[in-house]
């Protein structure tokens, strides 16, 4: 751990950025803090390291004294135990949780912070937005998993102050107040990667939370995913939706995790995902090929993409989930989730890097 002198005595917003292995997105995510137009002694950045072993710890010492920052890192535990540790670490009233791939507008924070003067309610956690890059917003899979397909995020739907249900609550695009989750409920360890966000909403949902959309909020992706980084992305939340489903046995649940249609389905595909997928995956490349210079598809084709993609990504979700079905049960129930920082430190990080 280090800390840059010179400290906010008492920020009005925490942002906590988890980051694995992206040191070469990591100048561009901290330069975007540093514009901030909120004033320094006003904010300030918790970065947990999930046990990186690229050049991320020489990027942020480089940074340190640049921003009113402080690092800490742990042994590979996981997304969520991560968040958690920066929730334990922060000193705020209000925590904003950032992807290491997004850069902030310089209004983030004030966004953020500004949402939260207006609905003080403790229940009220706020929804920033997130475009894309202009080099990667024209890729393929890109397009669709923020448009049609919505299987990243996407806003169309939704309309400035918008109060909205838990299912919003997504992770590295909202924020909430700190008592929120220290009174009520931290992010569940076993989440190394997807669900961790909307289980932890599902929680907080009995105890009033809602979430309001502040579009001023605004931070930029700038990491395209491939059709296979997507697959791979698919299959991991798959195995995180049934893990899900598992903590909490609400049909709505098992319903939003697609568990019975998944487990339903898997005994029929299963001999051909793989030829699916290639197949998919040849007309991704014929997209990319394509290009944007020439004329747009007609809507019918480009609904035929679209649909091409979002049944391979359905298709992985469900091979995760069936592959997650055979494996012996590792689940913490709500109830033995750590309440103090120290009783997180002891149970939730791992101290050699392997799964406790």
């Amino acid at each position: 751990m280090f800390e840059p002198t010179g400290l906010p005595a008492t920020p009005e917003i925490s942002a906590i950025l988890t980051t694995y292995n992206r040191a070469h997105l990591l100048p561009r995510v901290l330069e975007g803090l540093a514009a901030q137009r909120l004033a320094a002694h006003r904010f300030e950045i918790v970065v947990i390291d999930d046990g990186s072993t690229d050049e991320t710890q020489a990027i942020l010492a480089a940074w340190a004294e640049r921003l009113p920052m402080r690092v800490l890192r742990q042994a590979q535990s996981g997304l969520a135990a991560a968040k958690n540790l920066g929730i334990f670490a922060c000193r705020a009233p209000i925590i904003v949780f950032l992807d290491d791939d997004d850069v902030a507008d310089s209004n983030l924070l004030i966004g953020h912070l500004s949402a939260h003067l207006r609905h003080p309610d403790v229940n009220v956690a706020v929804l920033g937005h997130t475009d894309l890059a202009a080099d990667i917003a024209d890729l393929p899979v890109m397009r669709h998993v923020t448009g049609a397909g919505s299987q990243l995020f996407s806003y169309g739907w939704m309309k400035p102050g918008q109060m909205l249900s838990y299912r919003e609550f997504w992770g590295g695009r909202s924020s909430c107040k700190r008592a929120l989750l220290t009174e009520h409920g931290i992010f569940n360890p076993i989440f190394r990667f997807g669900c961790e966000d909307i289980e932890l909403a599902w929680r907080l949902a009995p105890m009033g939370l809602r979430v309001v959309y502040q579009p001023s909020a605004r931070a930029t992706m700038i990491r395209g995913l491939t059709f296979r980084d997507f697959c791979h992305r698919a299959r991991r939340q798959g195995r995180s939706q049934w893990a899900f489903a598992n903590l909490h046995g609400a049909q709505e649940v098992r319903d939003y995790c697609e568990i019975d249609q998944a487990l339903a389905l898997w005994p029929k595909v299963a001999a051909d995902i793989t030829g699916i997928l290639h197949w998919v995956e040849g007309l991704d490349a014929m997209m990319r090929a394509r290009g944007t210079a020439v004329p747009a598809l007609a809507t019918d084709t480009q609904a035929d993409i679209d649909e091409a993609y979002a049944t391979a990504f359905f298709l992985c979700r469900v091979q995760g989930i069936a592959e997650a079905a055979g494996l012996p049960p590792i689940f913490k129930r709500p109830e033995d989730l750590p309440v103090s920082r120290m009783d997180f430190l002891d149970w939730g990080v791992q101290s050699d890097g392997k799964t406790l």
